[in-house]
């Protein structure tokens, strides 16, 4: 990212996933279908995770939670207006040689590769440069200075020192476990949502409309849950909360019959499991010190939260339906993976935390100066004025 800088990173990437998907339109085969969504997430995969890192050159610790929602609420938001585009386009769109599936990849890719063409000029890259956003000098100190209270002074492209750091920390081991129980059940959830449709006796354009509500709800509880986490400055507990709403949501699946308690049951389900991205994202864009070191924990945390995903979308077998039951069985699981390991890291971080304070007193703000010397030396968040987000 800083080889090329975030704003190309970003736009280009936006560019090409927008180049897959308009080309999604005019496959013939599978085999074509199948190769352009993998070149789309990969892709996808150069968006998602340089988001969290680029909030975080611009804004304090008890800030990021709260922005980060922004952005990745917007996945939320966009699940609800996938809704209603598609219902939109089955409905009043006809073409004499493109079908309404086809359509619907065309109106999602080209505007896409409009927004990246524009990222590209206007995103600015870091606090240093913001002098394309036509601020004043004192506007630009005031980000620059904000962004190194933030632990962002590092000025190295590439420190294998951090990479080696990331790897072995503690922290990121518990991140990661919590991130694939938070995935298994978050890439299953269109798995079942249809189903639940199709059974309320909704059908074709009118059911697309129907899956608006959960992911509704969800955009709700995304903003309301990750700004209470800036407010208080945790997130460990927001966390086990939000897969506690997901609980109630699968435990609802589970034992009634009921279609209707099933629709609430999935909205549930929705409200618990999204806002954990944008939390889990700055939890770990919190805690690590260094710029090599917070993004190599990121792509860890994407990594092994998307390779289990695969196993989301297996576990909801056509037999098995309506019901279900091994897929919200295993669903309902992985979401009691997280409370239990969401909770526990956040006591090892409150013990590591107190244990600092009763050593070296109450933290003092470091210079600038001192957060590039504690890089230089590999201290990075071991540092005794460093306290974790908890």
């Amino acid at each position: 990212m800083k080889k090329v800088t975030p704003a190309v990173l970003v736009g280009v990437t936006m560019i090409l996933w927008g180049v897959c998907s308009t080309a999604m339109a005019g496959t013939k085969n599978y085999s074509g279908l199948v190769a352009a969504r993998f070149f789309m997430g990969v892709f996808e995969a150069g968006v998602g995770p340089a988001a969290p890192i680029i909030l975080s050159f611009f804004y304090l610790r008890h800030e990021l939670a709260w922005r980060t929602a922004l952005f990745y609420g917007s996945s939320t938001f966009a699940g609800a207006f996938g809704g209603l585009i598609a219902y939109g386009v089955a409905k009043n769109l006809t073409h004499e040689s493109l079908a309404p599936w086809q359509l619907l990849f065309i109106i999602e890719g080209i505007p896409t590769i409009f927004l990246g063409i524009v990222t590209i000029f206007v995103l600015p890259n870091a606090p240093e440069t913001l002098e394309r956003w036509f601020v004043t000098p004192e506007e630009k100190q005031v980000a620059i200075e904000r962004s190194r209270s933030g632990h962002n002074t590092d000025n190295s492209l590439l420190d294998k020192r951090q990479l080696f750091a990331a790897l072995k920390d503690y922290k990121n081991l518990f991140t990661c476990l919590i991130y694939i129980g938070l995935n298994i059940p978050l890439a299953s959830y269109t798995s079942f949502l249809p189903t639940i449709v199709k059974l309320m006796g909704y059908e074709n354009a009118k059911a697309q409309l129907m899956t608006v509500p959960p992911y509704a709800c969800a955009i709700v509880c995304v903003f309301a849950v990750c700004w209470n986490s800036d407010r208080t400055r945790r997130r460990g507990f927001h966390v086990a909360g939000s897969a506690s709403v997901a609980c109630i949501g699968y435990i609802l699946l589970i034992s009634s019959g009921n279609v209707k308690a099933n629709y609430t049951g999935a909205c549930f389900v929705a409200m618990g499991l999204y806002p954990i991205i944008p939390l889990m994202l700055s939890w770990v864009a919190n805690n690590n010190v260094g710029h090599t070191k917070r993004a190599v924990s990121i792509a860890l945390l994407n990594t092994f939260g998307q390779c289990f995903a695969t196993v989301g979308t297996q576990i909801y077998k056509t037999p098995t339906a309506p019901r279900f039951f091994m897929g919200y069985g295993v669903c309902l699981a992985f979401t009691v993976v997280m409370i239990v390991f969401s909770l526990v890291l956040t006591f090892v971080l409150s013990r590591e935390n107190n244990r600092r304070d009763e050593q070296y007193g109450e933290p003092k703000p470091l210079t600038p100066e001192e957060q590039q010397e504690a890089i230089d030396h590999g201290i990075y968040d071991d540092h005794s004025s460093f306290r974790y987000f908890i």
